[in-house]
This record gives structure tokens, C-alpha cells and sequence, in this order.
């Protein structure tokens, strides 16, 4: 199977004063590229990346659906100006479905709760939390689950040839999960996240979330190559 890979950034702001607009690269790509798949920054809450789009031809899709959530992108906006952004892109996904290009959509993450955890506090301090070894507890867990649903998509398309697949994640996640798609050692995964951070051990990490914070402690122990207490 060859795949043409498109990642297209959406620009992410939270603070609706510095907002100019919707970011319209996405959207374009949309029709620039004609992707036969795309992939999204979405929870999918422990299911498969799949979405209900997926179930119906061209002719027969839930536009209706489509409709619904560009209503909730719209009021979504007032308090997170970026939403306005998938408005325009997904009039363009509909339009590929109305000429007959079945473009496939699947939404890869960690769960709702994952995200939200900690993102009143961290949205804030950007990018200073970098600098915080959870912070990256959290982006490791949810790059976890994002190669685990891309390579999902992979054997559910496997078939296919010369696919064009647009990636829709944040270009730092993509590098990340780029990395997870390559099977590392536990010993390349641990330096690529962690190993900065001084006084945090393989050996030691698992008991200071499990100190520090219930919901990153639930996700490891389902997910993380570091499990151990």
C-alpha cells in the first residue's frame, strides 16, 4: 500500500481577542489533495477511529450530521475562537462526497477525559509547561492512543492502494506519533519523552502519577510501555 501523507496544521487559539479569522488551510487541503482519508484530532472515547460517516456511500451520507456539528462549531467559537476553522472544511468534505469521492474520516486520540484533564491549567502556562515532566505524561498517553488508532486505520485499509491520507493533528503530534509508528524500543520511547527530567526514573515514574494525579494514572496503567509499580 502506498500513502501519500498530508499534514496540514489548524491554528490553535484559545483567547478570542487574538483571533483574526478562520484558518483556512485545512479546508483548502481538503480540495487540493482530494484525500481518500482524512484523519482528525478527535476523541474517539475507547472506541474504533471509525465514524458513522464511513458506513454510507457518497450518495447517502448524514449530511444532516455534518450540519449539526458545524452549528455546535459555530457556538463552540465564542469560547474557543480555532472552532471556526472546520466550518469552511467541512462544507469542502461535503463537497467531495457530492462528486462522488468517498473521502473516509476517522477521529484518533485519547479519550475526552484524557484531554481535558489538566487543560484549564496548562492553557495558561504554555509553553512553559513544557517544562513540566506530567505535561508530558499526558502527551505521551495521548500520542499513545493516537498511534494505536492510526495504525488501526492502516489494516482496515490495507487493501487499498496509492492512498492520499490528510492528517489533521497538530504537527507536534504527528512528528510523535510518526516516532510511535516506527516500534521504538521502550528504551528510544522513554529518552524520546522523558528522560530530561531528572529524578524521574522507568523505575519510579509509575508511583509519582499514580501520587500526582487519578486520571494520567488510569491511562497508564491501560496504555504506557512503563507500567510498574
Amino acid at each position: 500500500m502506498g500513502i501519500k501523507f498530508v499534514q496540514v496544521n489548524c491554528q490553535e487559539e484559545i483567547n478570542t481577542e487574538n483571533w483574526h479569522g478562520p484558518d483556512y488551510r485545512q479546508a483548502k487541503a481538503v480540495l487540493k489533495h482530494k484525500p481518500d482519508i482524512i484523519i482528525f484530532e478527535k476523541a474517539n472515547n475507547g472506541k474504533t477511529p471509525n465514524t458513522i460517516y464511513n458506513k454510507y456511500s457518497c450518495k447517502n451520507k448524514p449530511v444532516k450530521l455534518v450540519r449539526k456539528h458545524q452549528k455546535w462549531l459555530k457556538e463552540k467559537s465564542k469560547e474557543y475562537a480555532d472552532a471556526e476553522s472546520g466550518i469552511p472544511m467541512w462544507d469542502n468534505i461535503v463537497k467531495l462526497w457530492s462528486e462522488g469521492h468517498n473521502v473516509l474520516l476517522y477521529d484518533v486520540d485519547g479519550s475526552d477525559e484524557l484531554r481535558q484533564e489538566f487543560f484549564e491549567v496548562w492553557k495558561h502556562t504554555y509553553p512553559c509547561a513544557l517544562k513540566n515532566w506530567l505535561w508530558w505524561v499526558r502527551i505521551y498517553l495521548r500520542e499513545k492512543y493516537m498511534a494505536r488508532d492510526i495504525k488501526w486505520i492502516f489494516e482496515k485499509n490495507k487493501d487499498r492502494k496509492d492512498l492520499t491520507v490528510a492528517i489533521f493533528l497538530q504537527s507536534f503530534h504527528w512528528e510523535h506519533a510518526e516516532f510511535l509508528l516506527k516500534n521504538p524500543t521502550k528504551k528510544q520511547i522513554w529518552d524520546y519523552y522523558f528522560k530530561d527530567f531528572k529524578g524521574i526514573t522507568k523505575a519510579n515514574i509509575t508511583g509519582k502519577i499514580k501520587k500526582e494525579n487519578k486520571v494520567f494514572y488510569k491511562y497508564w496503567k491501560k496504555i504506557s510501555d512503563f507500567n510498574q509499580l
